[in-house]
Parts: C-alpha cells; structure tokens; sequence
C-alpha cells in the first residue's frame, strides 16, 4: 500500500474516532466534572457518598459479579463436552450454544417478559398472575444476562481447551488424576487466563447493561439510574459524575 494512502486512511480514521467518541466522552466527562468556577470532584464525591447512587453503584457490582460467575457455570461444562466428546449433531450443538450471541441482552428479557411475566404465557396457561421475572428482581437480571452472554466465556474457554496440551493430561491419568480431581487440579489453571479473558468483558458487559435490567423495571442499579436522570429536564450534573465512576471502573477492569 501506498505511504500517501495509508496516512490518508490513519488520518480518516483518527477523525472519525475523534468525532463519534472522543468528542461526546469528552462533553460527558466535563458534565461530571466541571461547573461554574471550573474543574470539581464535588459532584464525583456526592455520587459516591449518595446512598441512592452508592446503592446502585453496589448492585451494579453484584449483578456483574453474578453474570459472571453464573455466565461460567454454564460455559465451562458446554465448552468441556464440546471439546472432549463426539456424539452425533455435535456441530448443531456448538452452534445452538451460540444463538444468545445474535441477539442483545434485553431482547431476550423482552421474550422472557412474554414467558412469565405478569401477563404471560406461562401464567395465561395456567390461571395464575405471578410476575416471575419482575418479583425476583436482582435475581432475575442476573439470570437473563448469564443466559445471553455466556456465549462470550464459552468461545474462550473452547479455545483455550483446544490449545492444551495433551500430554499434560496424559501424564496426570497416569499419576492417578482422573475425573473432577484432573480437571480441577490441571485443566482449570491451564484455562484460567483465557477464562479470565472471556469473565472480564462479561463482567464489564453486565456492569454497564442498561436494557434488562430496564425491562425487568430493576431500576436501582446505577445504568438505569443514569436513563431515568438523564430523561429530567434540567442541568444535573450527577448523571454525568456516574457515567465517569462507571467508564473509570471499566477501564480500571
């Protein structure tokens, strides 16, 4: 490729990325930190010692740690029997594991809304009118999150698993390491940096979802909070300081 072309593609691109992020990052983050006489934490300092704030900013951190853990209990065994079993339809069963990936996290919230929710299917077929969903609140996000992201852990724990050496599982058989005992001892720490790969965008994903848990009406975790401030008419920098603890938490992670 040319150099003229090619600095003329970096320069494009530099702008199109300055215009389309950097430029609104930049107009959030001085919402959040700056007011009338110039730079300022206050606003930062009121989101974190606000009880209403701090309690979203901590089931933020609990729905993401759920996701989390959740989102592995499901990946780790499918990518295992993916990667150390043949059976018949194998590859219809890679591919259904995953269908989630296709869909955004509150799509799937919007079916499982029309499943059991308080008025559906579920209840409509047997008489009943309990809101599954929207009574299990933390809960029930953390549920519907795991269900659509555990795609993410699952493509890095197969790939990790396809990248053992199966040596290293042989020598352990014939040391006496088999079963649960082999997989926990010498599987598991082989996988874990790609596990931790994968569990960190889960993480970070679920720690910024706004769509499930607005569609379960989970309103006290801190994106929602963000939503809801941000539809008042008015000036209010907090909205702003949360968006900042938020973008700083996850590029800290």
């Amino acid at each position: 490729m040319p150099r003229g072309l090619a600095r003329g593609i970096f320069a494009t691109t530099s702008l199109l990325l300055g215009v389309l992020f950097l430029v609104p990052l930049w107009m959030v983050l001085q919402g959040g930190f700056y007011d009338a006489d110039g730079f300022t934490l206050r606003h930062l300092i009121g989101v974190l010692t606000d009880p209403v704030y701090a309690g979203g900013l901590r089931n933020s951190v609990l729905i993401a740690l759920g996701v989390t853990l959740l989102a592995s209990a499901i990946a780790v065994p499918l990518a295992w029997i993916a990667d150390r079993y043949d059976f018949a339809g194998k590859r219809w069963f890679t591919g259904l594991v995953l269908v989630p990936m296709i869909l955004p996290p509150f799509l799937g919230a919007v079916g499982w809304q029309q499943l059991f929710g308080q008025y559906g299917a579920v209840n409509a077929w047997f008489g009943i009118g309990h809101d599954w969903l929207g009574s299990s609140g933390l809960g029930g996000v953390i549920l519907l999150e795991a269900l659509a992201l555990y795609p993410i852990i699952y493509l890095n724990a197969s790939a990790a698993l396809a990248n053992l050496d199966p040596a290293l599982a042989e020598a352990a058989s014939n040391l006496g390491c088999t079963g649960l005992r082999k997989f926990r001892r010498i599987t598991l720490p082989l996988i874990a940096p790609g596990l931790f790969a994968g569990g960190i965008l889960v993480f970070i994903w679920s720690f910024t979802e706004l769509g499930t848990p607005l569609m379960l009406n989970y309103t006290r975790c801190a994106p929602v909070q963000v939503f809801d401030a941000l539809k008042e008419i008015g000036s209010d920098p907090t909205p702003y300081a949360l968006v900042a603890v938020l973008l700083i938490a996850s590029v800290v992670l």
